[in-house]
């Protein structure tokens, strides 16, 4: 098939969070499996530190794009050599030209000139288009589905549109006037136009409702989201109203970058038939950061954004308790101001047992999956996740809250198949009793060894996921056909 994909954010490129590395997994999982992939994203101010093989796109000259009243000039850019099925375009325009890969001020303009340039890809490269899959880019639905401007000039081959939400929680809510910024009528934005909502102009209610098929990124979350008013943020009857064309197929982890066996940041490697490189990276790691932890008792890592959503101040109030019972811990994470202070006063008193370092630092990440025993990612929610997928390769039991991807990936210890420890309900006490369960389990090295080789065994990789966007992908071409 020939896919074309479109994201705000592409690793190595643009990274915020896990969006990011999920369209270059799956991308790429795609291309090996034969499939033509092109991705298309903004060429923001900044670049990783790939940018240095970013180059114009000779064969396209420049253009001038109509967004709502407004011409923007606009430039494309390749990235790499496209190799492995995968291509990869950037849009240049003032309106990206910031460093910031979100940008509140200009957000609409900002959506709806990418869309726009991706759209235009397709027709500009002579390059018929089965699936046009829009990462959160939900105006990509919107405009292709119910847009005249598009509906005159349609996409060369089938087109089907696939919106993937990979966090409901961030949502285009706007004043109706908006619709102007998008270049769609006013009326649109006035109810029962496709982009209203409860008076305001919602993006994503509009993508929602235009794509062919629609997914997010784990099943537990797809539940989540159209039965909780908590987790649906609004939307839940909407999403429940697409029945079966809205699904949940789990992201994939990058196995060749995260994994104990040839892992470079680690002080040894190692993997389920030989765990004493797990003993080595323990001891450099508690050397590292300053530690002295107990060999009767678990060491714990925490990495991940410092935020309400990633439930670390479910930790805090915890840490001096389990610091004098033994535990260790080492925190790596930056965020919320508050709880980088509350974890960094913790650090101060119990220097010996609680390490935390305000950074990102990929590098110690790896060092903390690899030397930690425990990884904590007691989430109030998580879409799909993928910590909790490194650490079982790591042969780290996650102790995670029963919620979204945290769910489907993470089997109880009490179970027979069990890889990790799950709670239930957000609170301090709940995760106390986690950890609690964890201890007695830590305490019997063979109960434990399994329990981290049925771990390291678990296969969440890309091309499981790949498989299932195929039939999805089918699924929206019988779904487009039958539009005629």
């Amino acid at each position: 098939m020939r896919i074309l994909m479109v994201s705000t954010e592409l690793a190595p490129l643009a990274k915020v969070g896990g969006l990011a590395d999920a369209v270059a997994g799956l991308a790429g999982a795609l291309g090996a499996r034969g499939h033509d992939v092109r991705i298309v994203m903004p060429k923001y101010g900044r670049l990783g530190g790939a940018a240095s093989a970013v180059r114009p796109l000779r064969k396209l000259p420049p253009l001038a794009v109509r967004v709502g009243m407004a011409m923007h000039d606009v430039r494309f850019h390749v990235y790499g050599r496209g190799r492995g099925g995968v291509r990869i375009y950037l849009v240049e325009a003032e309106a990206f030209a910031g460093t910031a890969i979100y940008d509140d001020e200009r957000s609409l303009i900002r959506a709806a000139l990418h869309a726009q340039a991706a759209l235009l890809l397709p027709r500009l490269l002579e390059w018929p288009v089965d699936i046009v899959h829009a990462h959160d880019a939900a105006a990509v639905p919107a405009l292709l589905g119910r847009n005249q401007w598009w509906a005159g000039r349609g996409l060369p081959g089938s087109a089907a549109t696939v919106l993937t939400i990979h966090n409901l929680a961030h949502q285009e809510i706007h004043p109706p006037a908006g619709a102007a910024d998008l270049g769609l009528p006013a009326g649109m934005a006035v109810y029962p136009g496709l982009l209203e909502f409860h008076g305001k102009l919602n993006l994503l209610k509009a993508g929602i409702l235009a794509a062919d098929r629609l997914n997010t990124v784990s099943r537990g979350y797809a539940r989540e989201t159209t039965t909780d008013p908590v987790y649906g943020c609004g939307l839940e009857d909407l999403l429940a109203s697409r029945g079966g064309a809205y699904t949940g197929i789990l992201n994939g982890g990058d196995y060749v970058t995260w994994s104990p066996a040839g892992d470079r940041d680690l002080a040894a490697t190692y993997g389920p038939d030989d765990l004493v490189g797990k003993t080595v990276c323990r001891r450099e790691l508690a050397a590292e950061l300053g530690l002295e932890p107990a060999d009767d008792r678990p060491l714990c890592g925490f990495v991940g954004r410092l935020v309400h959503q990633k439930g670390a101040d479910m930790l805090a109030p915890l840490l001096d308790r389990l610091a004098a019972d033994g535990f260790t811990f080492s925190v790596l994470g930056t965020g919320d101001p508050e709880q980088e202070k509350v974890l960094r006063a913790a650090a101060e008193r119990q220097p010996r047992r609680v390490a935390f370092r305000a950074v990102f630092d990929e590098s110690l990440a790896h060092r903390i999956y690899a030397g930690s025993d425990l990884f904590l990612m007691p989430s109030r929610f998580e879409p799909c996740g993928l910590s909790q997928m490194y650490a079982l390769r790591y042969g780290t039991p996650p102790v995670v809250r029963r919620t979204g991807g945290l769910a489907d990936t993470v089997v109880d210890a009490v179970d027979p198949e069990g890889t990790g420890f799950v709670f239930d309900r957000a609170r301090p006490e709940e995760l106390l009793a986690a950890l609690r369960r964890a201890e007695v389990a830590f305490a019997d090295p063979d109960r434990w060894h399994a329990l981290m080789r049925r771990g390291m065994a678990c296969d969440f990789g890309w091309d499981r996921a790949a498989a299932s966007y195929e039939e999805l992908y089918g699924a929206a071409l019988a779904a487009r056909s039958t539009k005629g």
